[in-house]
């Protein structure tokens, strides 16, 4: 598979080992690497979660966005619980906008 809108010259091994020294702190621009690092990597015919940048760089974000926290069942739970009621009200939103 190619993806010929990847950047010229885009070296995932490079970007990973830029975003983890110093230590990239913005987790949309470690997410948009990731996912440049993932289709890289599946064009050169390698498992996503096989290749070390793409591992390296997800643990980047993992550590950015307190992973390490989510893993306790209760912090999970809750974590879930919050995002079904925002679902809920937005879909509840988008009803009575469709209904009006």
């Amino acid at each position: 598979m190619t993806f010929p809108d990847l950047p010229p010259g885009y070296d995932r091994h490079r970007a990973a080992l830029d975003i983890v020294d110093p230590g990239a702190c913005n987790p949309s621009g470690v997410a948009l690497a990731l996912h440049t690092a993932c289709r890289q990597a599946i064009a050169e015919g390698v498992p996503q979660r096989d290749d070390p940048a793409v591992r390296l760089i997800g643990l980047q974000l993992a550590f950015l966005l307190g992973v390490d926290r989510v893993l306790d069942g209760e912090e999970y739970s809750r974590l879930v619980e919050h995002c079904r009621a925002r679902a809920e009200q937005r879909e509840a939103a988008g009803a009575r906008e469709i209904a009006a």
